[in-house]
């Protein structure tokens, strides 16, 4: 066993050894001043690639960097007091730090700030600020703000109900690999709603989320399937295949 562990170790050593010689290339810039390279320093101090993990120190370097207008250290520490990394959980100022990255046009802050809306989270809840935030987000192609979207418009949450543009943004995120857009998008198609009606893309959809890990996906699938002739099933199999050959990086 502890020949077993020592190959291991050896065969990660020289990875090892790269990224500490990584992080110190990155360290000379960040005590420079140059806030992309102390955002990145913080990010390795919080994930432990390169030095050992610490939150303290990686807190330490986005706040620095965070202070010079780096979107991606405004979000990253706005996460840190959200997720009480080292820190009190402090909602107020987690949204006081993704408001800055979201202002600054970073689409990850634009989503978290949104759900920080829609929840009340560190601020009052309006559903019609995080609409803003979630568009924001979307029209960058964050898929998480697009299915968010795809719900407000089926729910009325915030925008007016409109079925046709909810599946719009699901259709735009089930287009990224999204599996549960992909799911939702296939019931849609099962059903018909803002959407037409057609069995063979709801299975192929359905059949698309449940190959990209939403299982809970399998059932509406198997349903569906028993709806359709042996011939319906291929071809809506083909479909997902044909999806999944086009998109070989998703």
């Amino acid at each position: 066993m502890k020949r077993v562990q020592t190959m291991v170790l050896l065969l990660m050593l020289p990875f090892c050894l790269g990224m500490t010689k990584e992080f110190d290339r990155v360290m000379v810039r960040a005590k420079r001043g140059d806030p992309e390279a102390q955002s990145n320093i913080g990010l390795m101090y919080e994930y432990g690639e390169g030095v050992t993990q610490d939150y303290q120190q990686a807190i330490y370097w986005y706040q620095k960097a965070a202070e010079q207008g780096n979107a991606q250290a405004e979000s990253l520490l706005g996460f840190m007091y959200y997720k009480g990394k080292s820190v009190a959980v402090d909602y107020v100022q987690a949204a006081h730090w993704y408001r800055r990255a979201a202002e600054h046009g970073f689409a990850e802050a634009q989503l978290n700030l949104g759900n920080m809306y829609a929840t009340g989270q560190g601020v009052a809840q309006d559903e019609r600020e995080a609409m803003l935030w979630y568009r924001k987000a979307a029209e960058q192609g964050d898929v998480q703000a697009q299915s968010q979207m795809g719900y407000a418009y089926w729910s009325g949450r915030g925008v007016k109900r409109d079925p046709e543009e909810s599946a719009r943004w699901y259709r735009k995120a089930a287009d990224q690999g999204w599996a549960q857009a992909q799911a939702i998008l296939g019931i849609l198609h099962m059903i018909g709603k803002g959407v037409a009606r057609d069995k063979v893309a709801a299975y192929m959809w359905t059949t698309l989320a449940v190959r990209n890990g939403f299982g809970k996906a399998s059932s509406a699938r198997d349903k569906i399937a028993k709806q359709l002739t042996p011939v319906q099933v291929e071809e809506g199999q083909r479909q997902a295949n044909v999806w999944i050959e086009k998109r070989p990086n998703r």
